[in-house]
């Protein structure tokens, strides 16, 4: 009965809003097949396998969806309701880190007929929405009726390191969802992306704010990011720690205990530093702030900034009260604490030995040893490291490839602590002083005081490398993003 005075609703609206024919024309069914790369042994890719998702018009020739409807694609069709004819389309930008892209179909008949859906505003608690798009099951447009039921910051599942804001609806977003519009009236309020498998009345979608935050940002030609504000933090509820630092009873805020290297916060921010307001929001002992009546994370205020833009803190500091402008810019680290998409894994084969950048995308293909490395990946910047260190990346020996004159296989899955002495920046930093090693031999320490360091003898590595290559079917020993400063 919900659903059936729903779709009452939706035709007695009809002359106010598009009408199901003009939907049929603006949101296209997707067909890609993806191929991802295989982190595991990066000179390959992974079989490539077709999926479905769903898109809308917004103008301008392009077709809004999820990013993980479109990552690492290889092939892009589109359809619409209201045609049989299958389209070429390609990708014009893709955002990981929120979950969104954009694409176009060069066939100039693809368009006719179609009509922009406007974006609107940020839909209200306990207010109706409709899901539109094209799930598994049939051919046809589907919607279903929700009711917004909460707005929090939350994780984005598409990258597993990315939180933006986020709306929940009372509605099961299914395979072949993502990327339709959530209507209210004329107005998408929202992008279907996520659901929740333990629940089969749960959805999840992309508010306006990040909408109009991605379309902002690839008007230069190119997609950016999110800026990083970069502090670690302690929530001052416990009013004996307010005590200590000296705070008046009234003060609320937060404390820093860490300013992440490499994010806009250095030499701007210190420990123990006070944090009263972000941009003259005041910052509550729980680290949140109040906009429009709702309570959200302090972070929310950094998320509707583009990288290059500033925001101001209000901190206190040895007792003074003062505000500072902090230039935001992406964290500037290369170490991927995201699920990368589109792009090519770094690695270096020696000799049978393969080395590689550690990364979530790595991580995640192993069996054995997972959690040490997760450790390292989510608590090197946070706690493992110093601050006379330049270290952007880890690097760690992958796996030995079998060969007579390769015998260290315990060293599978560890990290590279130095190379004749020196701590490689990155991985790039690394390859460059395995390469220019003037010894004959190399020595190349790792973490920890259990593991002996691995000798390379350049001669007899130089003498086996291109048949070990050849017998695994490695076409290049190495694929390196950037060269070494």
């Amino acid at each position: 009965m919900r659903t059936l005075a729903f779709l009452l609703c939706l035709a007695a609206a009809a002359s106010a809003g598009p009408d199901l024919q003009k939907l049929n024309a603006s949101i296209v069914k997707i067909f890609c097949y993806s191929q991802p790369e295989d982190y595991s042994r990066p000179w390959r890719s992974d079989q490539a396998f077709p999926s479905t998702g769903s898109g809308f018009f917004i103008g301008n020739r392009m077709i809004m969806t999820n990013g993980h409807v479109v990552g690492n694609e290889r092939q892009l069709m589109v359809k619409r309701a209201d045609r049989s004819k299958r389209y070429e389309a390609r990708m014009l930008f893709a955002g990981h880190d929120c979950d969104l892209a954009v694409i176009t179909v060069d066939d100039d008949s693809f368009w006719e007929g179609m009509e922009k859906m406007e974006i609107g505003a940020r839909p209200g608690l306990q207010s109706t929405v409709a899901c539109i798009g094209y799930p598994q099951g049939g051919e046809k447009l589907a919607i279903t009726e929700g009711v917004v039921s909460r707005i929090d910051m939350r994780n984005y599942v598409h990258t597993y390191g990315d939180s933006h804001l986020t709306i929940q609806i009372d509605a099961a977003i299914n395979p072949g969802n993502s990327g339709g519009p959530v209507v209210q009236g004329k107005k998408v309020v929202g992008v279907a992306f996520q659901g929740q498998r333990s629940s089969q009345a749960i959805g999840y979608m992309i508010p306006p704010s990040v909408i109009r935050h991605f379309l902002t940002d690839i008007k230069d030609g190119k997609y950016h990011g999110y800026p990083d504000l970069g502090i670690v933090f302690q929530p001052l509820e416990n009013p004996t720690l307010k005590e200590y630092l000296g705070l008046p009873k009234e003060a609320t805020g937060v404390v820093v205990l860490k300013p992440l290297p490499f994010s806009s916060v250095v030499g701007h921010v210190r420990r123990d530093d006070v944090i009263h307001a972000i941009d003259g929001i005041p910052v509550e002992d729980n680290g949140k702030i109040k906009i429009d009546g709702e309570e959200l994370d302090m972070a929310i205020v950094v998320e509707g900034k583009q990288v290059g833009e500033a925001v101001t803190l209000t901190i206190r500091r040895d007792g003074k009260v003062s505000e500072i402008e902090v230039p935001l810019k992406k964290w500037a680290a290369r170490m991927k604490v995201s699920l990368a998409y589109d792009e090519k894994p770094e690695y270096l084969v020696k000799g049978g030995y393969v080395f590689v950048p550690l990364s979530l995308n790595y991580v995640i293909r192993q069996r054995r040893g997972r959690e040490d490395l997760l450790y390292f990946l989510r608590q090197y910047y946070l706690s493992i490291y110093k601050d006379d260190e330049k270290r952007e990346q880890l690097v760690i020996l992958s796996r030995v490839l079998p060969h007579p004159t390769t015998r260290y296989r315990t060293y599978a899955n560890s990290i590279v602590s130095a190379v004749d002495g020196k701590p490689p920046r990155d991985f790039a930093e690394f390859v460059k002083l395995v390469e220019s090693a003037t010894g004959e031999l190399i020595k190349i320490d790792f973490e920890g005081v259990n593991v002996a360091p691995l000798i390379l003898d350049k001669k007899k590595l130089a003498a086996v490398n291109q048949k070990i290559l050849q017998r695994n079917g490695i076409v290049q020993d190495r694929h390196v993003e950037k060269e070494a400063g």
